[in-house]
């Protein structure tokens, strides 16, 4: 039987592949944890993984929802331009801003179980998490459009997913926790910046001025390479302050990512071109690359 088209739109308006960074995210708290001493359990696992789910869902949802005028001007590829379901595939807005709030509401109570169980700190960085992602997009805050977004996303993916992770089994966070955290802090802005890339010239003309709006593709190279280098910083640096030695040589796996990424930036000039879209494309692998990276070296020195 085939999907109906709604379903499909639906689907698609998830962009469910870039769940990946919570799942990794959450994974690398949970397996820090476990490193620490703490017993795991798959309840809980699946509790706390539900929460950040919701979240990270809520903000695809409503990122849709008040970014469909700007993305009706881009020239759209498999990672930037927004979902195309509201602006190809015809479905109503009012589904995605919709699907947002069911999504804000199961975070919300996900985290209310944990507060009655208990477990304050899980729920306040799972709260913390839905406000962040609802402020990205959402006005009156929009962080998107004022330069704050792409810090406000790796705050969320990168920091306080993983500390969900972390705290649905720990008291309280260590400072393995947040050392541990670092590459993928810097990969999450090398994300941001690689799907704003292809988007300027719309971005710009809407008032969705992100990072890469303000300043153009020529400067933000430099932006790009900044947090590529930052990314084997963080895990040396993370390494020194108390991570495991694990982290470095997993991280140090992106580099065939990396550095055909340098030479792609410096043909990326013009816009709405192929290049443009493979930088967004290896953008997004150095990411994902470096997240089970990081969930890798924990799992190894459990091992």
């Amino acid at each position: 039987m085939k999907n109906h088209p709604g379903m499909r739109a639906f689907i698609r308006l998830s962009r469910l592949k870039f769940l990946v960074g919570g799942l990794l995210g959450f994974a690398l708290g949970v397996a820090i944890a476990r490193f620490d001493g703490f017993a795991i359990s798959w309840l809980a696992y699946l509790h706390g993984q539900v929460m950040v789910s919701a979240f990270h869902l809520m903000i695809h949802y409503s990122n849709d929802y008040f970014d469909r005028f700007c993305d009706e001007r881009t020239v759209r590829t498999p990672w930037s331009g927004g979902s195309g379901a509201l602006t190809e595939d015809g479905l109503r807005p009012g589904v995605a801003l919709a699907a947002a709030i069911v999504c804000a509401f199961v975070g919300v109570a996900s985290a209310i179980v944990f507060w009655l169980d208990g477990n304050s700190a899980a729920a306040l960085t799972g709260i913390a998490s839905g406000i962040l992602g609802w402020a990205y997009s959402a006005p009156p805050v929009r962080l998107l459009a004022r330069g704050w977004g792409e810090l406000d996303v790796a705050l969320i993916v990168a920091v306080l997913f993983p500390l969900a992770g972390y705290l649905t089994f720990a008291p309280a966070p260590s400072v393995r926790l947040f050392v541990s955290v670092l590459p993928a802090f810097a990969a999450m802005w090398v994300l941001m910046f690689g799907v704003e890339y292809p988007d300027v010239e719309a971005d710009r003309e809407t008032g969705k001025l992100n990072l890469i709006a303000r300043s153009g593709r020529t400067r933000a190279r430099a932006f790009v390479y900044a947090a590529v280098l930052a990314i084997y910083a963080g895990s040396a640096l993370g390494v020194l302050l108390g991570a495991t030695p694990f982290l470095e040589a997993f991280v140090l796996l992106t580099l065939p990512i990396a550095w055909p990424l340098f030479g792609q930036l410096a043909q990326g000039e013009l816009a709405s071109t192929p290049i443009n879209a493979n930088i967004a494309a290896r953008c997004v692998a150095l990411f994902v690359v470096t997240a089970l990276g990081s969930v890798l070296a924990y799992v190894a020195a459990i091992l």
